[in-house]
């Protein structure tokens, strides 16, 4: 059985390479976790380098790729350049991947033999790992899936023993009062005592800031007045306080800005009156369990674990304005059930000073839900922010006047967006064409494949029961890149009928025949909106390659 599958992955092997060329499309992936113990070996250049070298001295390979996760562990799949690369190989892109070893692909052993045993060669993938030898291409020997199962047994070993040592050395030093996270607190720093656990210690150079901004809000400040507050008295944040090791900027220097969630979150920490919260998450490996969140009766919570710089009092009356105002948006938003849930220029609008995304704000006037667009990120400014902002009552007149006047000569604007329409039903066609004509050739390869089988059983090179199942397998695969196909048509055909949707919506209204705006019909003719703090906007069209330069409420409208 062992030698039938040998010769099927082979003969796969020499199919799908003849059809699409002689190199693979080849991934390089690395992998390095936050193990102090970790070799030098196996940093990100030394694994790179090694992958690249067993590349230059094996032909056959086109390198598309090299990703890297970087202080993620080996025994979850859920990295993020492990699934852009997964992606990769789903949509053809990557049909062979080669990393250093198996442990920097993964060290869960159930998980990966997966990988190699079942995944891999259903997608036709090649799979190199150049330190352990490995080459499921060349697959000789029946017994070296067996090897590779139990060198990752050993991996999966290993990664849970760690696990289990952290874990416990981590709950004999939070009953001891410790600190095991990573960065302190705002306002406190982290050092060990003579006994070797980390304490929290108030920090005198930020501790009074912590206190201003508690106070500010009692005497009802916002947390963006809060924000505001500490940008005028140049105080930087927290990364940057770590950064530099001052609590406040010199004169004339570039700061950033506090977010008012951050103020948020240090008056809600209530690390500030003394007591340490820690346990939130939980993630026994050696249990075979996952990270999980627990609930608050679970968390270890020590209290009087270090000097306090909140009061009891204090902390409890702003956790009651804080509650106060939580509960005062949700009644408004019980009561304005029929206001407008939002605006259709969402997304659309960008500062034309420092070409940032521009929030988007509600505010109740009446029975009604007004929108309107600011630019908050004023981080990299010191001496003034952008300033820029629009209600969104504004913006609609505006742009619409912006549009009229495009329609009074829309006999060349008309044209403009034909051209582009023309284009990209093009463009869907030929990725439909490319994607489609993909599918049929794999499944054209398995058909091939299943009369070189039939043959071999013809001529008695194959047992009939060796043939059922080869040929049942072939059947299997061929029927999922048959579904694999409906499934893409269908999506195609969507793309299309959407496209033509909007086309048959903008035709009307060049044509004047209708004047309805809503969120699909702004997305089909606006790309971007900046609005300058000198009363300007400039809005890019869809259709037209020219930006229009107007002033707010519509006044002058000109081209650029």
């Amino acid at each position: 059985m062992a030698r039938t599958a040998n010769r099927r992955a082979k003969a796969e092997e020499a199919l799908l390479s003849k059809e699409s060329g002689n190199s693979f499309q080849t991934a390089i992936y690395t992998r390095i976790s936050r193990d102090k113990k970790e070799k030098p070996s196996d940093s990100i250049e030394n694994q790179i380098a090694l992958c690249e070298s067993y590349i230059k001295k094996n032909d056959g390979h086109n390198l598309v790729g090299i990703y890297k996760d970087i202080a993620k562990t080996g025994t979850e799949f859920e990295r993020p350049d492990f699934e852009k690369l997964m992606g990769e190989v789903r949509t053809g892109k990557v049909n062979c991947i080669i990393v250093k070893d198996l442990s920097r692909f993964g060290r869960n052993y159930t998980e990966l033999g997966n990988f190699i045993e079942k995944i891999f060669p259903f997608l036709g993938v090649r799979f190199i790992a150049v330190n352990d030898n490995l080459d499921t291409f060349h697959m000789e020997d029946p017994n070296k899936s067996l090897e590779v199962i139990l060198k990752n047994i050993v991996n999966e070993t290993y990664a849970k023993d760690i696990s289990k040592k952290v874990s416990s050395s981590h709950q004999m030093r939070i009953k001891q009062g410790g600190f095991i996270c990573g960065a302190a607190p705002y306002g406190y720093t982290a050092r060990k005592d003579e006994d070797g656990v980390r304490r929290l210690y108030v920090d005198e150079n930020t501790a009074s800031i912590v206190k201003e901004i508690f106070d500010a809000y009692l005497k009802g400040f916002s947390t963006l007045d809060i924000s505001k507050l500490l940008f005028e008295k140049k105080v930087y944040i927290a990364t940057d306080y770590r950064k530099f090791g001052k609590a406040k900027a010199d004169e004339n220097e570039l700061i950033r800005a506090w977010m008012p969630t951050t103020i948020l979150q240090v008056l809600k920490n209530r690390v500030y009156t003394g007591t340490l919260i820690q346990g939130r998450n939980q993630k026994h490996l050696f249990e075979g369990k996952k990270r999980e969140r627990l609930d608050e009766e679970h968390w270890t919570i020590t209290e009087d674990a270090h000097e306090a710089i909140i009061s009891l009092d204090t902390f409890e009356k702003v956790q009651e304005k804080i509650s106060s105002k939580s509960n005062s948006i949700k009644n408004s938003g019980k009561e304005n059930k029929n206001a407008k849930d939002d605006t259709v220029f969402r997304g659309k609008l960008y500062c034309g000073i420092c070409k940032r995304k521009m929030s988007v704000h509600r505010q109740k006037s009446g029975n009604k839900t007004v929108f309107y667009f600011s630019c908050n990120r004023f981080r990299e400014f010191t001496t003034e922010k952008c300033g820029t902002s629009i209600t969104e009552a504004t913006l609609e007149k505006t742009v619409k006047a912006a549009f009229d006047a495009i329609l009074l000569n829309n006999s060349k604007s008309y044209k403009a967006y034909l051209n582009a329409y023309d284009n990209l039903k093009i463009e869907l066609d030929k990725k439909k064409e490319k994607e489609i004509t993909e599918i049929e050739r794999k499944i054209l390869g398995f058909s091939r494949l299943q009369s070189e089988y039939y043959e071999k059983y013809v001529l008695g090179k194959w047992r009939k029961e060796d043939f059922e199942r080869e040929k049942g397998l072939l059947g299997k695969k061929k029927a999922e890149l048959e579904s694999l196909k409906e499934r893409q048509v269908a999506i195609f055909e969507k793309e299309v009928f959407e496209l033509e949707e909007r086309h048959k919506y903008l035709t009307a209204l060049f044509k004047g025949k209708t004047k309805k705006w809503g969120k699909d019909f702004v997305d089909s003719i606006i790309d971007k909106i900046f609005i300058g703090k000198d009363n300007t906007i400039e809005i890019k069209f869809n259709f037209e390659e020219t930006p229009v330069i107007t002033e707010k409420l519509g006044r002058k409208t000109r081209r650029s």
